[in-house]
């Protein structure tokens, strides 16, 4: 017998109705992967049902429907795809979602289209803050960029916190999997009375200008031109400015609080505070330990991998700089035997894999610049307040070292603090293996305990200024 659950789910999904092609849209999601359950109506045959997943790129995947004891089952064979629908609240119903034999219960919800990724953290609903998109010409690059403003609601001036994201080009929300860090950054930031700006990179949504072939000092240049501009926006204190800089954009936040006395404050998430051939060093070992590969392994991979970046560092011709990293693997190679050159990935011709790709990033200005990073070029011309935290799970920016180098350096700053997070990974979430992988599987997007932490030492800090 079919039970009232099941035939309320066959009803609503499968049974036919007036409208000739109406489309109904239901959307799951796990890992960081959207599902998208749609069903067209046809007058002549069964209603059809499609599946598609941007992030699995696969696009209306035909489904095959039956109802099996007290739930409606989906399938494509072909695909190894099977989604039994056996719970229904309103406009939401649980599925378990099978993939290749791995399984997942996953909630759907009635959407109009596909949605954007959503996660618990993102901000949602009717908020405490004004959000303003904007758009301005920089006067230095001569650039547009385009941002957000967030700014509390109450009528006075607040604190202003421009936030500066990591390697590679990011959108203004630093959006990584889905997860928008700098959404959640600035949200938290508002509720305690902070404002902030976060600004596109270059080539990217509302900003112009060509992101390949720009380099650290021009990120610095980007963000004189967001400071300029914003200093004059109503409710914004301009006497109290200062920089949050993640990753990359931690080396960026260190150059330009060295040189501009505007800025009031800096926050270093994952900051590089060691020269650019001792990080490349931490984050290849630190990545080759967090994948399990054996430590003797990882010392020979990281005899090869630091012989190639001191190629890089010591080029004088970049015209040169392929051959010369053809000859630095062909000399290291030479005399090893064939299990351990199997064992670094440069049996069979794999050395030419290597050369090849390893020559794509280090022959750019932007790779070049942060290769010759010294961190006391800068940090001691550093006179503001510095938070300077890290996880301690950071496989990318390894905690312990890179703090020591910002306690070295850093010895003008009138207010440093520092911490190291247990148990978080670059991103600031707490991780399992903390690999790079994992980030996607994570619901979390940025850890309270740190929002909190720098809330709280911005408005400190602020109030202190005030005195």
């Amino acid at each position: 017998m079919i039970s009232l659950k099941s035939l309320f789910i066959a009803v609503l999904l499968l049974s036919c109705t007036h409208l000739v092609n109406a489309q109904e849209y239901w959307q799951g999601q796990y890992n960081s992967k959207r599902l998208l359950l749609s069903k067209t109506v046809n007058t002549t045959m069964q209603d059809s049902l499609h599946l598609s997943s941007p992030e699995n790129m696969y696009d209306s995947m035909p489904l095959a429907q039956d109802i099996v004891g007290d739930s409606l089952v989906l399938t494509n064979e072909t695909f190894g795809k099977i989604l039994k629908l056996n719970e229904l609240y309103g406009d939401s119903m649980r599925v378990r979602f099978t993939d290749y034999g791995n399984t997942y219960n996953i909630k759907f919800r009635r959407v109009t289209g596909l949605q954007p990724l959503m996660f618990p953290q993102h901000p949602k609903g009717d908020l405490p803050y004004s959000i303003k998109e904007i758009e301005f010409k920089g006067e230095k690059t001569k650039l547009t960029y385009g941002g957000t403003l967030v700014i509390p609601k109450e009528t006075k001036n607040y604190p202003l916190a421009f936030l500066l994201n990591g390697t590679g080009q990011q959108d203004r929300n630093y959006t990584y999997s889905g997860h928008q860090f700098f959404t959640v950054l600035a949200d938290a930031l508002a509720r305690s009375g902070i404002a902030s700006f976060r600004m596109d990179d270059r080539g990217i949504g509302g900003t112009t200008g060509d992101f390949q072939q720009a380099t650290i000092e021009d990120f610095v240049m980007d963000l004189e031109d967001a400071k300029t501009y914003l200093k004059d926006q109503k409710y914004i204190d301009a006497e109290y400015m200062g920089i949050i800089g993640h990753s990359e954009g931690g080396v960026v936040a260190s150059i330009a609080s060295a040189k501009d006395k505007d800025l009031k404050f800096m926050v270093s998430l994952s900051g590089v505070g060691v020269n650019g051939l001792k990080i490349l060093d931490l984050q290849n070992t630190a990545i080759l330990k967090a994948y399990q590969i054996p430590d003797t392994t990882v010392v020979h991979q990281m005899d090869l991998f630091n012989n190639l970046f001191k190629t890089v560092y010591t080029n004088q011709n970049p015209d040169s700089l392929e051959a010369e990293l053809n000859t630095t693997v062909k000399t290291w190679m030479h005399g090893k035997n064939q299990e351990l050159l199997k064992a670094v990935q440069l049996a069979d011709g794999r050395d030419q894999n290597l050369v090849y790709r390893f020559y794509s990033n280090a022959k750019s200005d932007a790779y070049q610049y942060m290769l010759h990073y010294e961190p006391q070029d800068f940090l001691p011309d550093i006179k503001i307040p510095v938070l300077a935290i890290n996880g301690g799970s950071d496989i990318l920016v390894p905690a312990e070292e890179n703090l020591a180098g910002f306690k070295k350096y850093l010895t003008n700053s009138s207010d440093f603090s520092f911490k190291i997070y247990p148990g978080l990974n670059h991103m600031y979430q707490h991780c399992t293996t903390c690999t790079s992988e994992e980030i996607k599987t994570l619901d979390e997007v940025f850890a309270p305990e740190v929002l909190n932490d720098i809330s709280k030492w911005i408005i400190n800090n602020y109030n202190n200024h005030k005195e």
